[in-house]
């Protein structure tokens, strides 16, 4: 994932459209079951709380990209394969 990707991801995660939670919601229900979520590291942590409380406060064991920024892009997949881009069903 692109640096660029990332921040438009983190401004989803922050001001996204309902369409956009929403996908951002299933996709994260999908990475609760995933063994390859690991927890971010504090610094981390801290950031994901400062642009949202409720932050989601994991990454991917595999990209290593958070998992907020990650599942707020309609255009990102799982490299996993456990989801794709917006549109695409789940592959699990």
């Amino acid at each position: 994932m692109k640096l660029i990707d990332i921040a438009r991801g983190w401004y989803n995660f922050a001001a996204g459209t309902p369409y956009v939670k929403n996908l951002m919601e299933k996709r994260l229900a999908i990475c609760d079951g995933c063994p390859h979520k690991t927890q971010l590291s504090p610094a981390g942590q801290v950031l994901v709380q400062l642009i949202n409380e409720d932050g989601n406060l994991y990454k991917c064991g595999i990209c290593h990209c958070p998992l907020a920024a990650l599942s707020s892009l309609p255009g990102s997949r799982c490299k996993d394969g456990r989801w794709g881009p917006a549109g695409e069903e789940s592959y699990y």
